[in-house]
């Protein structure tokens, strides 16, 4: 996948095959550096859907769009673009995985970071045969971040979720997110949730090797730097230590209790 390319989800892409659905190549590949190519959008604009492209997740009803129609022109141009959606939908149900899939999915890295109680903490390693749910923010985010945990921390208390489900919340704020204040943070959602840090260059090293998109801080009109942009996508991984997919903001949560038991049989 090109940098700055968005992932392929319209309808043309999605219907050349009855047996594909919009996947990612690999990784989408990051701007391997704090102030090139995407990340600048990120930085400018503090959200990852900017940088990569819109996923819709809500649609006009038809009825609706039926009602604003004039003439049979409109009408019939109408019922055409809805049995393309409806092309497009049954096309992705089809799929594994209701998320972004990984279409050549690849090891997990395993960098050792350190965790909420100062000890090392080896990513992959140290949570061997479980669901990975990596995730790069900071405590202080004003949107996506709380938004992100609160619905993982909602799903994961369903009955009948597996119980093999790590959630992976490294810091892109290493000055500022300290092991304690990671630890108070992420109890607000879950004291199961496991926050890692490190230096500075190990964390730009780490988003890296997931591929995910530099963080950087936005600095407005003198000069000051803002709220950090950051990737927005949680990096899924199977017992199997595969990444399969990938789950952008916003995700529904019928998206998570689908997948998520997908994954954890993956060994």
């Amino acid at each position: 996948m090109a940098l700055g390319e968005a992932p392929p989800n319209s309808c043309s892409d999605s219907m050349k095959s009855p047996s594909q659905r919009p996947t990612l190549s690999s990784f989408a590949v990051s701007s391997k550096g704090p102030y090139g190519g995407v990340a600048q959008l990120v930085e400018r604009f503090g959200r990852i859907e900017e940088a990569r492209g819109s996923i819709p997740l809500t649609s006009t009803s038809f009825r609706k769009i039926l009602s604003r129609s004039r003439g049979g022109a409109a009408r019939l141009s109408t019922v055409i673009f809805v049995l393309l959606i409806s092309g497009c939908a049954q096309t992705a149900s089809e799929g594994v995985f209701a998320g972004l899939e990984v279409d050549r999915p690849q090891i997990m890295p395993d960098p050792v970071l350190i965790d909420t109680q100062g000890q090392s903490f080896s990513m992959r390693a140290d949570t061997k045969g479980t669901v990975r749910l990596v995730y790069f923010g900071f405590t202080s985010c004003p949107d996506i971040c709380p938004v992100h945990l609160s619905q993982l921390s909602d799903v994961l208390a369903r009955p009948g979720l597996p119980p093999n489900i790590k959630v992976l919340f490294v810091t892109v704020d290493p000055d500022n997110d300290t092991p304690e204040v990671m630890r108070s943070f992420l109890d607000q959602f879950s004291s199961e949730f496991i926050g890692l840090t490190g230096t500075k260059e190990r964390l730009l090293d780490v988003q890296r090797q997931f591929s995910a998109l530099i963080a950087t801080s936005a600095v407005d009109e003198n000069g000051e730097a803002g709220d950090i942009g950051h990737d927005g996508r949680v990096f899924a991984f199977a017992p199997d230590d595969l990444g399969r997919t990938q789950y952008p903001h916003p995700t529904r949560q019928t998206t998570w209790t689908r997948d998520l038991p997908i994954l954890a049989t993956l060994r």
